[in-house]
This record gives structure tokens, C-alpha cells and sequence, in this order.
């Protein structure tokens, strides 16, 4: 009944959350379209991956649900090596980036500052995701401050008409809402790009290495949550095995009791 319930129940907030990914996609839409060109612009799209976890979600939920009740292998196999599978590539993924951590983190610089700075004001979504970055790790660009000299709308040429011409987002601002509590100052980083700003008012850390500290500081806490995510993981994988296990014996068993009746 384990794993009837827990797959039953993984296959209903797989569903939850493939509903989310399309609401979110269907009212951004309506607002701002964004044509899909990269890989990139898929990742960085929470909607999206909202979708795409549900959708695994739920067909593993259904196959393990299903498989479960109706005592179906196919569907049990399929659930358990799947499972296996993800499990595999997590644990592969998470060595490698602890082997190669310092090509992975100049990978992830790059892509960064491509997608996502280069890109601000642009894209919504990404504007989002950096502004919620920068204002909880407090941080500043992905390797400094400077980096914003590569959008198009902060850097400091002396062609560039933007009014934010040498300045930073407000969520890079140590007090962004000064001047008006609860509404950010947009203009809070005007010329800290300047060779003479003042750069005191700002946070000037890069947020790759801003992440990589704070995950140091809590290292007990990232493992308590991998422990967490990869328990759940093998006591299916296990649980899933074993009614495979049953169900084969239990028709094992059939078959020779009605073998022996038609002798």
C-alpha cells in the first residue's frame, strides 16, 4: 500500500504541477511573447520547467500507481528503472560538478551573462530571476558589478542614450527604496560604472561566488536536503522491486498449482 499511495499521490502533484506551468505560460503570453531560439530560453523559462517536472512527475506517479493496484511488471519495471535512471545521472551530475567545479562554474558564468544579463530588461522573466538573486544573496552581476557594462541599457559608452547609461539595477542598491518605503529607486545605481562612482551604496560581489559561499555556510542543511530528495528516491525503488518480487512469485505459484490440477 506504500507504494500505491505514494505513487498515487506523486501522480496528483505531478498534475498540480503540470496545471501551474500552463496557467503561467498562458498568462505570459498575454503580456509578452518570447520566441523559444535556445536551449537557454527553455531553462530559464520557470513555466516551462514547471511543466516539464509535472509531466515526469506524473508519468512516473501513473506508472507506479497504476502498477501498484493492478500488479502490472511492465508498468512496476518501468517506474523502478526510471527511477533508477534519474538517480544515476544526479549522483554522476553531482560528482563531475564537484570534480570539474571550476570549469562548470566558468560554464555557468558565461551562460549567465549571456542569458541573463545581456538580456535584462528584454526578457521579463529573466529580469525577474536576476533581481530576485541579487536581492536575496545580495550580490551584483554573476562575477561583479562590472559585468552589467555589457547590457546594452547600463553600460557605460559614451554613445549609449539609455537614462540608465553607468548605472546598475536597483535590487544590486544596499537601500534601493530610500527615498519611498516599498517602492525600489530604479535610478538608486546611476553611475556607479563611472571610474569615480561611488560603489559603497551598491553590493559588489559577483552572485556565482555570492551562491558557492552561502552553500559552504550551509553545507549541513544542502546535505540534509540531498539525504531528504534521495531517500525518498531508493525506499521506492526498493518498495517497487519487492511487489515486482511478489507478483512474479504469486503468479510463479498459479501457474504450478493450476499445472498440477490439469495433471
Amino acid at each position: 500500500m506504500t507504494t500505491e499511495s505514494s505513487s498515487c499521490r506523486s501522480e496528483l502533484f505531478g498534475g498540480v504541477l503540470i496545471g501551474i506551468g500552463v496557467w503561467a505560460f498562458i498568462e505570459k503570453n498575454r503580456f509578452y511573447h518570447k520566441e523559444v531560439q535556445t536551449v537557454y530560453d527553455i531553462i530559464f523559462d520557470l513555466s516551462v520547467i514547471f511543466f516539464i517536472i509535472g509531466f515526469i512527475i506524473f508519468i512516473l506517479g501513473y506508472a507506479g500507481c497504476i502498477g501498484a493496484l493492478r500488479e502490472n511488471i511492465c508498468l512496476l519495471k518501468f517506474y523502478y528503472i526510471t527511477m533508477i535512471i534519474i538517480f544515476l545521472l544526479l549522483v554522476v551530475g553531482a560528482v563531475l560538478a564537484f570534480v570539474f567545479r571550476d570549469k562548470v562554474k566558468q560554464i555557468l558564468v558565461d551562460v549567465l551573462q549571456q542569458n541573463l544579463i545581456t538580456r535584462y530588461q528584454d526578457d521579463p522573466d529573466g529580469q525577474s530571476t536576476i533581481d530576485w538573486i541579487q536581492e536575496k544573496l545580495y550580490c551584483c552581476g554573476v562575477n561583479g558589478y562590472r559585468d552589467w557594462n555589457s547590457n546594452q541599457y547600463f553600460n557605460c559608452t559614451e554613445d549609449n542614450p539609455s537614462p540608465l547609461r553607468c548605472s546598475v539595477p536597483y535590487s544590486c542598491c544596499r537601500d534601493p527604496d530610500v527615498l519611498t518605503p516599498g517602492v525600489p529607486n530604479i535610478l538608486c545605481g546611476k553611475d556607479v560604472l563611472e571610474e569615480s562612482g561611488d560603489i559603497s551604496i551598491i553590493y559588489t560581489i559577483g552572485c556565482v561566488d555570492a551562491g558557492i559561499r552561502l552553500a559552504e555556510k550551509e553545507l549541513p542543511i544542502m546535505g540534509g536536503i540531498v539525504i531528504g530528495l534521495a531517500v525518498p528516491q531508493l525506499f521506492g525503488i526498493c518498495l517497487s522491486r519487492l511487489l515486482e518480487g511478489q507478483v512474479m512469485d504469486q503468479r510463479a505459484r498459479w501457474a504450478q498449482t493450476h499445472h498440477g490440477h490439469h495433471q
